[in-house]
């Protein structure tokens, strides 16, 4: 039996740790040749079956220029492109304590959503040239809903949600241009998942228990298991799904 990705080279930014991080083990796992990117410096594993298959390399999705220069490398390293994962992402918690909310805004919404906006502009037309592809992007559970006021998450002013909501936006519409022409552009929508974007809240017993109360499922999400939904979405097993948002949230959204 082959691998969903078997022959498929993939671009997966936020690959440094978290979703992205299990998203470029599985893809490997699954046959796919991947350039794996991260603002920071990192390293991973290689491919135990083919180390050619996974090539690293550091940049901003923030900075059009490092968008543009990843296609660019993936196209010359593997020969084509054909999925991009969007997984970079931050929170205000994670945009830095010594800036005020102003930055912190800007901060959230220039990487969340400028950045998932410029790798698919970057990747589209390429994307073409390889005769289409799939593009999934990761949103959130607030990219539908409000932080409950009890978790003392938001003052109302957080950054967060309206970037996620634009992210499920930008997919939705970018998806519908681009159906005629074989590419899908789906959205994964998280709940709280353990990984350095939610550490400062699960490491408090009182908080995590309080979210975990949130999830009807009774815990909180695994990265691998995110991954696992990403990994379908980009494959041919989802050839009919596209403008669609998948959440993945133990019945967060059910609730």
């Amino acid at each position: 039996m082959s691998n969903r990705l078997d022959g498929k080279v993939a671009i997966i930014t936020g690959a440094a740790s978290g979703i992205g991080k299990s998203t470029v083990e599985r893809f490997v796992s699954e046959g796919a040749r991947v350039l794996a990117v991260d603002r920071e410096e990192f390293t991973l594993p290689g491919s135990s079956h083919a180390p050619n298959d996974l090539r690293i390399d550091q940049g901003d999705v923030r900075d059009r220029n490092d968008c543009n220069r990843w296609v660019e490398a993936a196209v010359n390293l593997f020969g084509c492109l054909d999925i991009v994962v969007n997984s970079a992402g931050i929170s205000a918690r994670t945009a830095g304590e010594d800036v005020d909310f102003e930055q912190k805004w800007d901060e959230v919404l220039s990487v969340n959503l400028k950045g998932t906006m410029l790798m698919c502009h970057a990747a589209v037309p390429v994307l073409l040239q390889s005769g289409g592809g799939a593009i999934v992007n990761l949103a959130s559970i607030m990219s539908f809903v409000s932080y409950d006021p009890a978790l003392s998450l938001s003052d109302g002013f957080s950054p967060y949600p309206p970037s996620k909501g634009g992210v499920l936006q930008l997919t939705r519409d970018l998806a519908l241009q681009v159906a005629g022409k074989a590419i899908r552009v789906n959205a994964v929508c998280p709940g709280f998942v353990y990984t350095n974007l939610t550490k400062t809240v699960t490491d408090s017993p009182n908080m995590h228990a309080a979210l975990v109360a949130k999830h009807p499922i009774g815990r909180l999400g695994e990265p691998a298991e995110i991954a696992s939904v990403i990994t379908f979405l980009a494959s041919e097993e989802a050839s009919f799904v596209t403008g669609a948002a998948w959440t993945v949230d133990g019945g967060y959204t059910a609730a």
